[in-house]
């Protein structure tokens, strides 16, 4: 199974959004504050909706066979979610990425908003592109279900591997 991102590309915004809404407002550094703030894109919202929506109405046809809202932890945690406990292998620069100067793990844990995670059968990856396509939201195969247990994340920048965890621990 490939795992995709849909929605709008990686911003630092909201890196640290779920640990700041657990603190006591003006206990962290205003610079913090601002970071962790979530930023809508209603626009994009409206886009991934429209996307999502059309896949549910094919029925047995759709090409998504599961969907994960990205939220707290970011990528680095929706990408667990919808690929345990199979394992999987990410390639972090195959992400959409609005500010090429993040770094691997802003990039691993920025909660941007309006984007979600999905497995989708390569066979259906035409199909999904065409839909994607035809409503403008911008998506990227980012990897694949490996069967192994483990998540991998590599820098194809680097050949560096910044991310190997057993996902059952």
């Amino acid at each position: 199974m490939l795992i995709v991102k849909i929605g709008g590309p990686a911003y630092r915004i909201g890196v640290g959004g779920g640990a700041a809404s657990s603190m006591v407002a003006g206990d962290n550094a205003a610079e913090l504050d601002f970071n962790a703030v979530q930023r809508g894109d209603a626009e994009m919202l409206q886009k991934v909706n429209r996307v999502i929506r059309a896949c549910v109405e094919l029925g047995p046809g759709n090409p998504i066979l599961s969907i994960h809202d990205q939220g707290a932890g970011g990528s680095g945690n929706v990408l667990k979610e919808i690929s345990e406990p199979a394992g999987a292998e990410i390639d972090i620069r195959k992400m959409l990425v609005g500010d090429p100067s993040m770094s691997v793990l802003e990039l691993w844990t920025a909660e941007f908003q309006e984007n979600s995670a999905l497995l989708i059968n390569p066979e259906s990856e035409a199909l999904w592109d065409k839909i994607c396509k035809r409503e403008r939201a911008p998506y990227s195969v980012v990897g694949r279900v490996t069967g192994d247990g483990q998540v991998v994340v590599k820098d194809t920048r680097d050949n560096s591997v910044p991310v190997d965890l057993p996902l059952d621990k």
